[in-house]
Parts: C-alpha cells; structure tokens; sequence
C-alpha cells in the first residue's frame, strides 16, 4: 500500500454532519433525479432517528449502489470501500470527504488485514454516535445479475460487536434495502429502492453471546429471507435469461391478472415477485413445463432480434395510420427543439459516454456516466453561457437560452428515443399490412407464451 493509513481518520469523527457535504448531496441528488427518468422509494419511514442503523443493500451495479443511499434520503451515510481505491493523498481526502472508510482483503496483503481492527472500531464508534447510519454490502462485492448471491460475515460481526453495549435490548438494527434497476448501465432508465423494517440484533445476541458461529449464522439467514423479499432474486441459472425476458413481455399481463391497477414501480415489482414466484414453484413441481416456455420465449426473443424488434411492439394489432401520421407531424414540428438541445449538449454527452469504453466491467458504466456527466455537463454550459453574454442579442434571450439548455438536452435524448419508437411502429404497421410471415410468427409464438403463462397461473390469458 502506498499511503498512510492515519490519514483516512483525520477528520474528529467521519460521521458528523457537514454543510459542504450537504451542499454537494443537493447537487448529486438533482444529478440523480436527471440520470435517472424515474425513481420511486418506498420505506423510508423504516430507517430509524437517532438508533445504531446498519443499512444493508443489494449490491449489483457498482458505485451506482452507494449513490442511491446518498440521494434516496437525507443521511450522511457513512461507507466501507475494499481498501485498494484508497491510492494517493489525494484520493484518500476525496474518499474521506464522502464519509468513505476502507476495509482490507486477504488480497491485500495479512499485515494490512489486521489494520481491519481498527476499522471495526470507527465502524462500531459511528454507531455509538448515532448520527449517521453504517452502510455496508452484506454480499461484499458487486453482481451482475439480479439475484441475492452468498452472504459475506463482516456485516453481522461488526453488529454483534456494537451490540455488547446492548446485550439483549434493543440496540444494533440492521435495514435491509432492496434496489432494482430497470437498465444498469443506461441513462434515463429506472430505479426502485425498498427500504425493509427493521432487524433488531439484539434478539440474537443471547444465541451469539453461547455460540457465535450460530448467532452470526442465524442472522444471516433471517436476513438474507428478509432481502430476497424486497429485490428481484432470480435464482435458477438455467433459466435467468428466461424470467428476465417474461418480466418484460407478462409484466402488464401480470398486473392485469392480478388486479393490480396502477403502472407504478412498486406495481410493477409487485408482479414480478408473484410472477418470479409462480415459476419458480412450477419449476419444482413441472420442470417439463418450463423447459417448454424456455424454448417458446428463446425462439420468439430470437425472431424479435432478427427483425430488431422489440415485444411491446406487438402488443398491439396494428397502429392505426393517423395516429402514424401525427407522430411524424409532431416529430417535425419539434425538430427546432432537438436540434437546440443537440448543438448544446452532444460534446459532454459524447464526451461521458466515451469515459467508460476503456472499462471493462459494464457495471462500473453508470457510476462513471453520472460521476463525469456531473462535472462534463456544467462545464459546457459555463462555456456556452460566456459565449452566449458576448453577443449583441436581447437580455431575456441570453437568460432564457442558457436556462433552457439542460431541459432541451434531455428533450433531444427522449425524441431520439421517440423517433427509433415511431420508425418501429411505422415498419411494423407495413409488414402486418403485407401479411408478412415472420411477423406471423411471432404474434404465433406470443400468443403461445402467454398461453403456457396462464397454464402456470391459472389465469385467463390474453386474447
């Protein structure tokens, strides 16, 4: 390791809250609200005030992970980072500015891996101080799949540990958080966050304090069922490809099934879960049955690339032509707007997506996008403005243009979207009119997958 561990813990106490902090949590969350095109947070009413919390999330998307509990409350969280980031005085100040601790790794070296004492014990004193909550990734790295993978121990050692100061009372609560993307790496995608109840640690300290292994064990375990139930946890691997591809062809069908009225995330994760769970008990009970969905979903996903389509295109018959005709008529007359928005934000749009070719692992894509497009978007629009001031035009035009910039940007990436959307409607409208055979199929084979959906539900299926 080339720095010094005592620089890390300069600070009084990592946990106090800091305004500067607070100032750059206000800009990262309105950088998170424009990343993403929808959030939804449900739970945090179960994140206590002023208790010992332990936060506990799924992990799957890297640095994307700790930035949704910075933004989906009003926390100073404070964080363990596998020790090898920690390069540099430089970094160690920015990683100790964001409230981040480091934790060592066999990996790293044995005479590093005592340093963890001393970690546990600003761990264990940030939870003391009841200022801040402790998040830490119960399954120690990130995944790539949406699924909860084996449970590291750290986490439920470094409770039992603040839980002396408590005994069997009420003390240490470990949160369960669970996070679902609707895209890992893309912008303007989805995110669902489900903040669980509550697990008091004390009511398993006398089982810890007779025999640690099974405390710790027993923990985990509650735990770990308590997670699953608030994430998306697809677990069979054989057929990983499959759930996900019915998660994006039945979640409407689902939720009609179901009575569920609303389009919310929190609908739409509702009937993924009794979805998830109809099939895995299928698959217990009648393995043939989903072998024969898998080869159904697997030829009709197929046709869908071989004619670069996507499922909710044919979810309707055909688009009527007017309806075609004014999406082009629209497109048209909004060309000025996307064209603005275009000129002002293609660089640092190119530019961020540009950082993350060279990175290997897809799930560290978003973390970088966000991290960059904070720094690369703002700087444009500083440059543009002062351009903008040297011109000879009306002050409200100056005011208003450097205003509407950022909103423009965001219109040009949705209209780009729209356009590839109208160009799918219109080819797919022209082939159902020609009568064309491979369209036939797969209206054919979606018709069979939700035929062989309403045998495994017993519901009625679409007509």
């Amino acid at each position: 390791m080339d720095y010094k561990f005592e620089l890390v813990f300069r600070r009084k106490s990592i946990d106090e809250w800091a305004l500067d902090y607070w100032l750059l949590q206000r800009y990262a969350k309105l950088a998170f609200r424009i990343f993403y095109r929808k959030i939804s947070v449900t739970g945090l009413q179960n994140i206590p005030l002023n208790e010992p919390v332990i936060l506990a999330p799924n992990h799957q998307n890297a640095l994307m992970d700790a930035m949704v509990l910075v933004c989906a409350g009003e926390f100073q969280n404070v964080f363990l980072a596998r020790a090898d980031i920690f390069k540099g005085k430089l970094i160690i100040r920015f990683l100790t500015y964001l409230n981040i601790m480091p934790i060592y790794r066999i990996r790293d070296g044995i005479d590093n891996v005592k340093r963890n004492d001393q970690v546990f014990e600003k761990t264990i004193q940030v939870l003391r101080n009841r200022k801040n909550p402790l998040v830490l990734f119960p399954e120690g790295n990130h995944g790539d799949r949406r699924r909860l993978r084996n449970l590291v121990k750290g986490l439920f050692r470094i409770a039992f540990m603040a839980q002396e100061d408590y005994k069997d009372q009420p003390g240490v609560k470990i949160i369960p958080v669970g996070i679902d993307y609707g895209h890992y790496q893309n912008f303007r995608s989805t995110l669902f966050v489900n903040v669980g109840k509550p697990i008091e640690v004390g009511s398993y300290y006398n089982l810890y304090n007779e025999n640690p292994v099974s405390g710790i064990n027993s923990l985990k375990e509650d735990f770990a069922s308590v997670l699953r139930k608030l994430m998306i946890d697809i677990q069979p691997e054989e057929y990983y490809e499959l759930y996900m591809n019915l998660r994006k062809i039945c979640n409407e069908w689902m939720r009609k099934t179901l009575g569920i009225q609303g389009n919310s995330l929190s609908d739409r994760f509702r009937a993924d879960k009794i979805m998830i769970q109809m099939l895995d008990e299928s698959l217990r009970s009648n393995p043939e049955r989903i072998r024969q969905l898998d080869a159904v979903v697997s030829d009709y996903q197929s046709g869908l690339n071989k004619l670069n389509l996507r499922d909710w295109v044919l979810r309707k018959e055909k688009y009527p032509g007017f309806q075609l005709a004014a999406g082009v008529t629209c497109s048209v007359i909004l060309l000025p707007v996307f064209l603005f928005g275009f000129i002002n934000n293609y660089i640092p749009y190119a530019f961020t997506g540009s950082r993350t070719r060279g990175i290997k692992d897809p799930q560290f894509h978003s973390s970088f996008k966000y991290v960059i497009g904070m720094i690369a978007f703002p700087v444009m629009y500083i440059v543009i403005a002062v351009i903008i001031a040297l011109l000879g035009w009306p002050l409200w035009v100056k005011i208003a243009y450097i205003v509407l910039m950022p909103f423009a940007g965001i219109f040009s990436f949705h209209y780009t979207l729209y356009l590839k959307k109208l160009r799918a409607k219109i080819r797919y409208s022209l082939m159902v009119k020609k009568g064309n055979r491979k369209i036939l199929e797969l209206k054919k084979y979606r018709r069979s997958v939700f035929d062989q959906m309403g045998a495994i539900t017993g519901s009625q299926t679409e007509s």
